[in-house]
């Protein structure tokens, strides 16, 4: 069904007209349903290809996959109507929608989907889904694609969503062409007009898209890195709506809650992006679990998310307490006595400085993060404080991004979890096929044979019994023998303008991404 557009509000369009004239974009006069939208992140290129799930808004609004995700980050249909699959799970039938075009007006058609596939399975560049399970993909017409698998990959759909890619435009350049990664052409309901980089990135609705036209008519985002200037253009005018930092979210809006500052409200979502200590395990200090297993009781998450978070935020037991393949086999909390009962039986002694130590061998460690993280960085020094006081010497040490080894780190607060398929969040960082030596993501290096075992099972099959046995397998091994300090989940503030509608809340991806899953949707009250 088509989408009528609502007329904003006079009061709040001179400020929208206003705001996006200062940040670059074109308007087409007064009356215009426009948002810009502030955030301090932006990517390299805006290509589904080549970008894992840190996406920029423009990339989420400019393309669509086969595949999406509703509010609960179920999949539903997308480009894709509807879909088969065989018995043994290796044979995957779509059938794609009719009448779909791309912003330039040609026909999306299923030869555009063999061609992403085939493209990112066999191209020569670093991307987090490379269809390596697909054997063979084919467009047995024009609006139906057969992919038959080498193995069950349960995780297919949840990659799917991912954007298709245009191949009457990319044939002769590939994929991973300079210029689309600059000037993208997608199916989505955003086209994208101007992408002026380090400032805003400008986009359009696209009337023909084949959901109905958008509820604004256009968006621009706007890249402002330092949180205490995005928090400055907000309450300006200059921005309609921005990602927050926690502490930012009470200092706007009073309680942090709805109804605030300037007919701007404060919207505080669930995210599966937690954060927790990775240890090296090549690192010798770290091959005893006892260690790994007592610190996970040393940690204060509470005071954690009070302190640091703001209290936006839930304490970590482990890398699925966001997804329904959680099971409830960690128990960790602040417990002083069992640390030291962990460390006592394993043989450990605090020495003068109240240090443990163990033939005469401190537990001493560097704790490091990325330093122009400053919600890290702030929870790297307060981890210290706390582990030191239950007598592991630890001292925090954020480090420049570009200046980060991994191979030659001690621990570092890492940031990793996503609310779709439990395949694209664990198997990466915790198999041991992945470790970094062998280029994988599991930049800890960590090897554990029952966890290897679990991971492998989980993504042999989509029953949800057996994934469900296989995964909470996994999460007992990791109890037993813990990669990570787990420490918390965090939640994602955004300030949006109040009369915005539309939008719904879900359960956001690493670093907030997905608060623009439904922005067809949205619209200003009349």
């Amino acid at each position: 069904m088509k989408r009528s557009r609502s007329l904003l509000a006079v009061g709040a369009s001179v400020v929208l007209l206003t705001t996006a004239c200062a940040g670059g974009g074109t308007q087409d006069g007064a009356g215009s349903d426009t948002l810009t939208y502030a955030l301090g992140d932006e990517p390299d290129v805006l290509n589904p290809a080549l970008v894992d799930e840190h996406l920029d808004p423009v990339t989420e609004m400019v393309f669509r996959g086969l595949t999406g995700h509703d509010a609960d980050n179920k999949i539903v249909p997308a480009l894709a109507e509807s879909w088969k699959i065989s018995d043994d799970e290796r044979t995957y039938t779509f059938s794609l929608r009719d009448r779909v075009t791309w912003h330039d007006g040609e026909p999306f058609t299923a030869d555009d989907v063999v061609f992403t596939i085939e493209g990112i399975r066999d191209g020569d560049f670093v991307t987090s889904n490379k269809f390596a399970d697909v054997k063979d993909v084919t467009a047995d017409d024009d609006h139906t694609v057969t992919i038959k698998l080498s193995e069950p990959a349960p995780a297919l759909l949840d990659t799917l969503a991912n954007g298709i890619l245009p191949e009457h435009i990319l044939a002769k350049t590939g994929i991973d062409d300079p210029d689309f990664n600059e000037h993208p052409i997608g199916t989505g309901p955003f086209k994208l007009d101007t992408w002026k980089h380090d400032e805003y990135a400008t986009l359009s609705a696209f009337d023909d898209y084949y959901d109905g036209a958008p509820g604004l008519d256009g968006i621009t985002i706007s890249y402002v890195p330092d949180a205490a200037t995005r928090l400055i253009k907000l309450k300006n005018g200059e921005v309609d709506a921005a990602y927050l930092e926690p502490q930012q979210a009470k200092e706007f809006d009073g309680d942090g809650g709805d109804g605030g500052d300037n007919g701007t409200e404060v919207k505080v979502w669930p995210t599966a992006d937690y954060r927790a200590v990775m240890f090296n395990m090549t690192d010798d200090r770290f091959k005893d679990p006892a260690i790994r297993q007592a610190m996970n009781y040393a940690v204060d998450r509470d005071a954690i998310i009070k302190s640091v978070q703001h209290g936006y935020g839930s304490p970590a037991t482990g890398p699925l307490d966001k997804s329904p393949f959680h099971a409830d086999v960690a128990d960790y909390t602040f417990d002083p006595k069992r640390v030291e009962k962990i460390m006592t039986d394993a043989g450990y002694e605090k020495n003068d400085d109240g240090i443990w130590a163990k033939d005469d061998k401190p537990v001493e460690f560097d704790l490091t993060t990325f330093a122009e993280d400053g919600l890290r960085a702030s929870m790297i020094e307060v981890l210290a404080t706390q582990l030191r006081e239950q007598g592991f010497d630890v001292t925090a040490k954020p480090e420049p991004q570009d200046s980060v080894k991994w191979d030659k780190l001690e621990t570092f607060l890492i940031g990793w979890g996503t609310p779709y398929d439990p395949d694209g969040a664990l198997y990466g960082p915790f198999h041991s096929s992945e470790s970094l030596a062998k280029g994988g993501s599991n930049y800890g290096s960590y090897a554990n044979d029952d966890a290897d075992k679990a991971l492998e099972e989980g993504r042999s099959t989509s029953d949800e019994k057996t994934r469900k046995k296989a995964y909470t397998d996994f999460q007992k091994a990791l109890v037993e023998d813990p990669p990570f300090v787990f420490v918390s989940y965090l939640e994602a503030v955004n300030a949006v303008p109040s009369n915005l509608e539309g939008l719904q809340e879900r359960t956001l991806a690493h670093h907030g991404y997905g608060f623009f899953w439904n922005v067809e949707d949205w619209s200003f009250a009349k």
